[in-house]
């Protein structure tokens, strides 16, 4: 859905001498001679003042030649900006998804005001889900920017880091259009970290949210981390060799101890602080491409 600034992101092209003409010749007397004399006369009078009238007739009806002028500058295209995700892209977690979903952050912060947003995030979604439902309808509207972040899910419900690999690549390839589309991908956050995972480790702190995950499938925190490590390391090859822009949520994780107020109470999901610190993020990737 297309976003204004102004309404609701389920969202016009910006678009955007002197000259001077010649002097007037003036004719020189005319002279005419008979009988070896110089005549001077009304005959000679009228015949100059015919040819000085023809001069300046002919003076006025020359072209002026116009010096300076510059043909106006083209319009930029508009910028079409679409955002592929799942949960973290459509907003769950904000108090407001349509203000404060990190795309529509991203959205108002750095773009400009012809722009626009269409976000295609699905809640739960898989990158093979995203191939198949969201690709297609943001292909559909020939996109000049697109973010990227699926990862997480595909995670959880255990996809091989090599097939993972294989769709990501198949999702960017689809996206950079041949090269015409700007591609900003972020890689997975440290899931540790997460109060949602580490409420189902022994000694979890009080207060915190429930465990979500079935007895028998909690996976160690040592797993956690070589699997996040692997599909990091699959993200970065497929960013490299499609032309996308990495844009790192791992490395950043390392502050959300210190900030319980970016995640939203399920623990899982980030707030609208913590999407805001994400738009950040994407911002600073979306810079240094440029």
């Amino acid at each position: 859905m297309a976003a204004d600034r102004g309404r609701d992101p389920w969202d016009e092209p910006a678009g955007d001498r002197g000259r001077r003409g010649p002097g007037v010749a003036g004719g020189a007397a005319l002279t005419e001679r008979g009988g070896g004399r110089c005549m001077r006369g009304p005959i000679t009078a009228r015949i100059g003042a015919g040819l000085l009238g023809a001069a300046l007739t002919l003076g006025a009806c020359a072209p002026t030649p116009v010096v300076g002028v510059r043909p106006p500058a083209a319009a930029p295209a508009p910028v079409i900006y679409a955002a592929i995700g799942a949960s973290e892209t459509y907003g769950i977690g904000a108090n407001d998804r349509y203000r404060q979903a990190w795309p529509q952050v991203f959205y108002n912060d750095v773009l400009p005001p012809s722009a626009v947003l269409y976000n295609f995030g699905i809640p739960s979604a898989t990158t093979d889900q995203a191939l198949h439902d969201e690709v297609p309808a943001a292909m559909a509207v020939h996109p000049t920017l697109v973010t990227v972040w699926l990862n997480v899910n595909d995670l959880i419900r255990g996809v091989s880091v090599a097939d993972y690999e294989a769709e990501l690549r198949q999702l960017l390839h689809s996206l950079r259009r041949g090269g015409q589309t700007q591609v900003l991908v972020a890689n997975t956050p440290d899931l540790g970290q997460l109060p949602a995972y580490r409420a189902c480790l022994p000694n979890a702190p009080a207060g915190g949210p429930a465990c979500l995950i079935p007895d028998g499938l909690l996976p160690t925190p040592r797993a956690v981390a070589a699997t996040v490590d692997a599909y990091n390391a699959a993200i970065g090859r497929a960013a490299r060799q499609e032309g996308a822009t990495l844009v790192d949520l791992h490395l950043n994780d390392a502050q959300i101890n210190q900030h319980p107020e970016w995640l939203s109470a399920d623990g899982f999901h980030p707030s609208g602080q913590g999407y805001a610190v994400i738009a950040r993020l994407f911002e600073d990737a979306y810079h240094r491409a440029a």
